[in-house]
């Protein structure tokens, strides 16, 4: 769950909402200046999917022991964040085994320490007592993908995408637009960076300028989407910012909450693309 503060209310996005935003955008990839990732449908399947094993635990969201205050996505205890995503992956390998080994490289990121000191990124808080419980995760994460990568390359149909550099930039793109995503739920009238987006299969990377132009107005460059202007829909709700009795309390005032609609439009924005070239 996405949380925001609001004066004395907390605005909540769920995971899904996110992830299906995220999706929506993944099908609107491809332009002249950006080629449309190839499986096409794999790669928008993993995007719009990466965060499917939230569903369950979205409809009956945890309350923090100690704050008595909703869990965020970052905050929910480590076991159960393992579970969810391992349901979630495990959803997609009996659909697509390419879709499935996108979501289980960006599980593993998101336990990467690394990955908090990078502008725009952000890692799962882990305890010292965690650790353990955390890295066996992370091991079967990397066999699974393994395993996944040798029935894909076994497969005829599918042996010829297991190409290391383009697998890379699939997950790359991936990790752009659930941060594009986030941060249009999270932080919608701020400017940010999404830096290091693959522009093709090449090597060349290109930095997306996000800015905000008011009322809900949003411009990038350069821009990856093959329609100049997407009009957004991020569903929400709002409950009181309080401390809360027990879960049951929190869940009623949950339900009760009504959703709205926090409508966004993303329009292309004229500038000169600055490319690097990334390092083989």
């Amino acid at each position: 769950m996405i949380i925001r503060e609001q004066g004395d209310q907390l605005l909540l996005i769920r995971q899904t909402d996110h992830a299906f935003l995220a999706g929506f955008l993944a099908k609107e990839w491809g332009n002249d200046e950006f080629p449309r990732p190839e499986p096409f449908e794999s790669f928008c399947l993993a995007v719009g999917e990466h965060d499917n094993g939230w569903a369950e635990w979205e409809l009956q969201p945890t309350l923090d022991e100690k704050s008595r205050m909703p869990y965020s996505f970052m905050s929910v205890p480590t076991d159960e964040h393992i579970g969810l995503y391992q349901r979630g992956i495990e959803r997609l390998v009996k659909v697509d085994h390419y879709a499935a080994l996108l979501v289980s490289m960006h599980c593993v990121g998101l336990y990467d320490r690394a990955r908090a000191t990078m502008p725009g990124f952000s890692a799962k808080y882990v305890k010292s007592t965690e650790t353990a419980l955390v890295n066996e995760f992370v091991q079967r994460l990397r066999l699974q993908q393994l395993r996944l990568k040798v029935d894909l390359r076994a497969n005829p149909a599918t042996k010829d995408l297991i190409v290391e550099e383009t697998l890379k930039g699939n997950f790359e793109r991936l990790e752009a637009l659930d941060r594009l995503s986030l941060h249009l739920c999270l932080n919608p009238l701020e400017n940010c960076t999404i830096d290091a987006v693959p522009a093709d299969g090449g090597g060349r990377e290109v930095d997306l300028d996000l800015r905000s132009e008011g009322g809900n107005v949003l411009t990038l460059a350069p821009y990856p989407f093959k329609r100049e202007v997407l009009e957004l829909s991020i569903l929400a709700r709002r409950i009181p910012k309080r401390v809360y009795v027990d879960e049951m309390d929190f869940q009623k005032t949950l339900a009760e909450a009504q959703y709205f609609a926090i409508q966004i439009t993303l329009r292309a924005r004229r500038a000169n693309a600055i490319y690097s070239v990334a390092k083989l």
